[in-house]
């Protein structure tokens, strides 16, 4: 399981908010229908949209991973199945990248398996693919595949090798004129010592121009043994530092405590999903969260970077009085609690969009001195996802949805709910429709 961008962005809508009076519609003449597509089980598709195309990576009604692509002023695509199909396993999404010269980067379906990765023959194109290994080692039992890109629009790529409570984290950088990928450290980013393993958001770029990583440690495959919120920053992806400008030395090891945000321990519902770096309208680091209040109840938190006294300063902003999330499972869970985003609003408010599996969905507006609730905003007033042309979600069925590279483009599709990895038993739901939306006013 993986709070970063998989599981979260299956659970999650992903698009940015707004109040229902300015919400984003679309139009017959913005649906781009893509195909049929596997529906037992969520996993992760991506999208991806270029100055000329489109491309999206799925898994097709027979469980194939397809690559498909469409100039931007057509709504006809062209279908590349690769040779690997989807088992059962929610872990298995797939991630997509295009490099300075146009090739075409693909990665998915592991979980623990030797790495699958393919790079398009031809620039711009889909037409064939090459499997290949990257640079060859530490490729045995990989996870958790993340395309990115450095601020001059260098490829690099971030994988986890071994397995839940063992698992070492490595980046690998592109050299594109090459065609060659190498390790971009001499040792792994993160390194558990054979107790843990880290799990990590996604490297993101701040407005003070640093990268931020934010990561928990976990003891066992158990979600309930995660623990020790931590962060890094880094101006050049190659030397870290905590907020306090220490520098960090590589690899980033379980006992290294002077990166903690919050060192909450295992058991207290600390969980890998949808926890996440933003920054309010000073340009402070917040990290949205879950964990288990004294009463071992579901709260959500925001942790605040103090420059002053050099410490996170811990925000409980929920106060529920019911529901304890179950961590104490393996495999793929529901996101059953957490937030979706945190945004600055005006020049004092920090606006929190949350859902809770009992409380459903809303945002909440913080004073953004205190981070204490001003307002509470619910149903229509706290929509924060576009409204799309209707795609009638069956019984059962949950909707899934991904937003593109530049924020113009959502696509949509409907799967069951997560099983924990485990197969079910026929018959299966019918393949769903994948359908690809433009933005109104984007």
């Amino acid at each position: 399981m993986n709070k970063r961008s998989i599981i979260v962005l299956l659970f999650i809508f992903q698009a940015g908010w707004a109040v229902a009076q300015n919400q984003s519609r679309t139009s017959s003449d913005q649906v781009i229908p893509v195909a049929k597509v596997w529906s037992g089980h969520p996993v992760g598709f991506d999208l991806l949209t270029t100055d000329k195309y489109q491309y999206v990576a799925y898994y097709d009604a027979d469980r194939n991973m397809v690559v498909a692509q469409r100039p931007l002023d057509s709504k006809e695509w062209k279908m590349t199945k690769l040779p690997t199909i989807i088992g059962w396993d929610s872990h298995n999404y797939v991630r997509m990248a295009m490099d300075r010269n146009g090739y075409l980067h693909v990665s998915g379906n592991m979980h623990n398996v030797p790495l699958i990765y393919f790079r398009s023959t031809k620039p711009e194109s889909v037409e064939a693919f090459e499997k290949l290994p990257m640079t060859g080692k530490n490729e045995e039992r990989v996870t958790y595949p993340v395309f990115f890109k450095d601020q001059q629009g260098d490829l690099y790529f971030q994988y986890r090798n071994g397995g839940s409570g063992q698992g070492i984290s490595y980046w690998n950088k592109y050299d594109a004129d090459r065609k060659e990928w190498k390790g971009l450290f001499d040792t792994p980013l993160f390194d558990g010592e054979q107790e843990s393993n880290s799990y990590m958001t996604d490297p993101k770029l701040g407005p003070d121009g640093y990268f931020y990583t934010v990561w928990m440690w976990r003891l066992t495959p158990m979600a309930n043994t995660n623990h020790n919120l931590s962060c890094v920053r880094s101006r050049d992806l190659v030397h870290w530092e905590n907020l306090r400008g220490e520098s960090v030395t590589l690899p980033i090891k379980w006992r290294d405590n002077a990166p903690v945000v919050d060192p909450v321990g295992p058991w207290n519902g600390l969980i890998n999903m949808s926890f996440q770096v933003n920054w309010d309208q000073q340009q402070v680091p917040l990290i949205s969260y879950h964990k288990f209040d004294q009463k071992g109840i579901s709260q959500l938190y925001l942790a605040r970077w103090d420059k002053g006294t050099g410490i996170w300063q811990i925000y409980q902003i929920s106060d529920w009085k019911d529901f304890t999330w179950d961590l104490n499972r393996n495999g793929s869970l529901a996101n059953s609690v957490g937030i979706s985003f945190v945004k600055p609003q005006g020049t004092s408010d920090i606006a929190v969009a949350y859902h809770h599996e009992k409380h459903g969905k809303g945002i909440w507006i913080l004073d953004r001195s205190t981070l204490k609730i001003k307002k509470q905003l619910s149903g229509q007033e706290a929509s924060n996802s576009p409204v799309l042309s209707a795609m009638r979600i069956q019984p059962g069925m949950n909707e899934q949805r991904k937003m593109d590279n530049t924020g113009q483009y959502i696509m949509q599709w409907q799967t069951l709910p997560t099983n924990q990895d485990r197969p079910r038993e026929a018959p299966y739901p019918a393949p769903s429709d994948l359908v690809v939306y433009k933005i109104a006013g984007n």
